[in-house]
């Protein structure tokens, strides 16, 4: 049987609501841990989402990329030139 698959709510859209249903509304730094325990970057539902609710700020939000090198990023040069 086929599935269709929907973008449904990653658990980092859910942190970030919860943030926002907890009173705060600013994002410092971000680190998405995947399946297999490694990290990487937020998906682009998440980034948009990010830049949604810090439109003036959000090129600022540190992403740890790689904790193992201690690599991180910033959401403006992952999300350089976003729509908002």
């Amino acid at each position: 049987m086929d599935t269709c698959c929907t973008l449904g709510i990653c658990a980092e859209r859910n942190a970030i609501f919860n943030m926002i249903t907890n009173g705060e509304q600013e994002i410092d730094k971000v680190l998405v841990v995947l399946d297999d325990g490694t990290n990487g970057a937020p998906c682009g539902a998440c980034r948009e989402l990010m830049v949604q609710i810090m439109p003036d700020s959000y090129k600022d939000i540190e992403i740890m990329v790689d904790y193992a090198a201690g690599r991180i990023v910033r959401l403006g040069d992952i999300t350089p030139e976003w729509w908002i």
